[in-house]
């Protein structure tokens, strides 16, 4: 996928919102022809869903590496906690939809025939890394759950961030307890 039309898509998302953005506003900011547009990414949805896997990769891609650490496993969860909570927060284009367009927001996030929800693509992704570390074992649940746990806490926290549980450091320590085998 050519990386200048998906950040093109990616500003017009941010600019205009995702409903508002066509395919004819990004081959501009490309600066491409429509044609190229309509070739590369067929319709609007598609576009959608090929920038939102895009942006997944880039996410998992960080979180992979967490994960591949030497960091002790709480201080992993701690680690993928914080950067998940600042990663999104300073997304633009995530920012404009969970203000502006949550439904679209949330129709990306959810599971649809044909189409993973956000959880069960970063569980497929995470749990494999997971569970072949060598802290797999400190797991009192199976590693999908733990990153499906931690995602879904992750993700409510980003929806209503307003809490009485602390920073995020203090959230992974709850996480850690509840899917850890040990509390220390």
């Amino acid at each position: 996928m050519d990386e200048r039309l998906i950040q093109a898509a990616l500003e017009c998302f941010a600019t205009y919102g995702f409903r508002k953005t066509s395919l004819s506003d990004v081959a501009v900011r490309a600066g491409v022809s429509r044609a190229t547009i309509y070739r590369t990414f067929g319709s609007k949805e598609r576009m959608g869903e090929l920038v939102l896997l895009h942006e997944s990769a880039r996410f998992v891609g960080q979180l992979e590496h967490i994960f591949a650490s030497d960091l002790p496993p709480e201080e992993q969860i701690a680690a993928c906690v914080e950067y998940s909570l600042e990663y999104l927060a300073n997304h633009d284009v995530f920012q404009r939809m969970l203000a502006e367009e949550p439904e679209e927001l949330f129709a990306m996030l959810v599971e649809r025939p044909g189409h993973p929800s956000f959880i069960t693509s970063l569980s497929d992704g995470l749990a494999p890394l997971l569970a072949a570390g060598r802290h797999a074992h400190l797991l009192r649940v199976s590693p999908r759950q733990a990153v499906e746990f931690c995602t879904r806490v992750v993700l409510s926290f980003i929806a209503h961030p307003t809490t009485s549980l602390g920073d995020s450091r203090e959230i992974s320590r709850f996480i850690w307890a509840a899917v850890s085998a040990t509390t220390g």
